[in-house]
Parts: structure tokens; C-alpha cells; sequence
């Protein structure tokens, strides 16, 4: 039950407060300042985040490795099918996230880019191994 309660992504910042001015000068401010809201980010739960995703994109180059392999695809073809399966799984871990994966990582990038490079060594092992078992032996 531990495992798979860690495999959900949760809010990296879900505690927003509004800035409370205190002192007589501040309150001359603004409407538009006074209306900042203060975002803390939880670092753990960026981490967890950052792990899941992690693991999300390892298990999809292991998977597109194979499919890759067993059909033939060489070259540009592979790279693309890798490209796309990263796109598609991507696009899957933003609408998981509700379309705001600010709530969730740090960056969009860090969605996307970050897990397509924790797997191309992956796939690029497991996409050889599978054109080698299926095609020359």
C-alpha cells in the first residue's frame, strides 16, 4: 500500500497565502501589489514528483524499445517513434496533472524533457537488443 500510495503525483505547492502588510508604509501600496500571492514549494513533494515521472518514462523507453525493435525500425524512423512516444506520454503526465503542471513540477520541461533524457539510453538498448533477437538470429 506504501508503494503504490508514492506512485501518485501530488501538489508540489499547495499552500498560497496572501501576503499580510504589517507595517503603516506598505499600506500605502498598491492594490495590485497587495493582491501577490506567496507560493511555498515543497521539496519533497517536487522530488516524488520528479521520481514518478522518472519512472513513467524508463517504463515507456523500455516499452517503445521493443515495439521499435520487433517492428524493424531503423534510423530516423526509430528516433521518431521515440520522439513521439515521449510527446504522447508527455501530453499524458500534463492532462494527469489537470493542463497544470505548474501545480506539480517545477518546470514543463521537467515533464517532458527530463524523462525522454532518463530514457533514451533505455530505449536505445532495448530497441538493438529486440532488432538483433528479431531480425539476425
Amino acid at each position: 500500500a506504501a508503494a503504490r500510495a508514492s506512485a501518485h503525483l501530488t501538489e508540489a505547492h499547495p499552500l498560497e497565502r496572501r501576503r499580510q502588510h504589517t507595517r503603516p508604509r506598505r499600506e500605502q501600496m498598491s492594490a495590485q501589489s497587495a493582491s501577490k500571492k506567496l507560493i511555498v514549494i515543497d521539496p519533497e513533494k517536487v522530488a516524488n514528483n520528479a521520481k514518478v515521472n522518472g519512472v513513467v518514462f524508463q517504463f515507456l523507453a523500455i516499452v517503445a524499445g521493443i515495439v521499435c525493435g520487433c517492428l524493424g525500425l531503423t534510423d530516423l524512423k526509430g528516433l521518431a517513434a521515440f520522439v513521439a512516444a515521449n510527446l504522447a506520454i508527455g501530453g499524458a503526465v500534463v492532462a494527469k496533472c489537470g493542463f497544470k503542471p505548474s501545480k506539480y513540477f517545477i518546470g514543463i520541461d521537467k515533464v517532458i524533457v527530463d524523462g525522454a533524457s532518463l530514457g533514451f539510453g533505455t530505449f536505445v538498448l532495448f530497441w538493438t537488443l529486440f532488432y538483433n533477437i528479431c531480425h539476425l538470429f
